[in-house]
């Protein structure tokens, strides 16, 4: 039986409209009629599921493995993160070692306190903090040898001091000029902590740090 042309043009694209998921006009009854008896319809409609079949399975365009690029860039960032702290460590240390030194001058001079040889010894112990604080924010690989001390003396300051505000030997206000030693204690034990133990490697060649 021949086919008819308008019927076979309707018929595929019914079967067009179906592989592109969108609405058919025959109905399906009179669609599988057709189909039976019509060799071309029969022909477009493999041909169709065919192309359709290797669009849905192809290959897919190798992706590169970034895995090892993404791990660098996260390590990188680490690191730079990692040394934007360690240096504002650095300048927080060298602040309050120069704050200690500050406050020395007046003692050493005899501009404060009654008595100018006590004054002096205090005034000496102030420097050598101010200057341990000095060369630990210029190398970082001393700090261990500093933190002892620098915490023993803000302690035993911190302790005296509070001691004698409750006595009224002291006043409160006075004995604020203790926070440069706290506030630099605190960022040596911290730069610490970011310092590897045991002695820095060195690269041939390299200056210590």
């Amino acid at each position: 039986m021949p086919s008819n042309p308008r019927v076979c043009h309707a018929v595929q694209e019914d079967l067009s409209a179906a592989a592109d998921a969108e609405e058919q006009l025959l109905p399906s009854v009179e669609l599988d009629r057709h189909l039976a008896v019509c060799a071309s319809c029969q022909g477009f409609r493999d041909g169709l599921e065919a192309v359709t079949r290797r669009v849905r399975v192809g290959v897919a365009d190798e992706v590169p493995d970034l895995t090892a690029s993404v791990l660098v860039a996260l390590a990188d960032d680490r690191a730079v993160s990692r040394d934007r702290r360690t240096l504002e460590l650095r300048w927080l240390v060298a602040l309050a070692g120069a704050v200690q030194l500050v406050l020395a001058v007046p003692a050493l001079v005899g501009m404060v306190g009654p008595d100018l040889h006590l004054g002096r010894d205090l005034a000496a112990l102030q420097l050598a903090l101010g200057v341990g604080f000095l060369v630990a924010a210029w190398q970082p690989s001393r700090t261990p040898g500093l933190v002892p001390v620098a915490v023993v003396v803000a302690l035993v300051a911190v302790v005296t001091g509070s001691l004698d505000v409750l006595s009224g030997a002291a006043t409160l206000t006075g004995e604020l000029t203790h926070l440069a030693e706290i506030v630099g204690v605190a960022a040596l034990i911290a730069l610490r902590r970011r310092i590897p133990s045991g002695p820095l490697p060195l690269r041939a060649g390299a200056e210590p740090v």
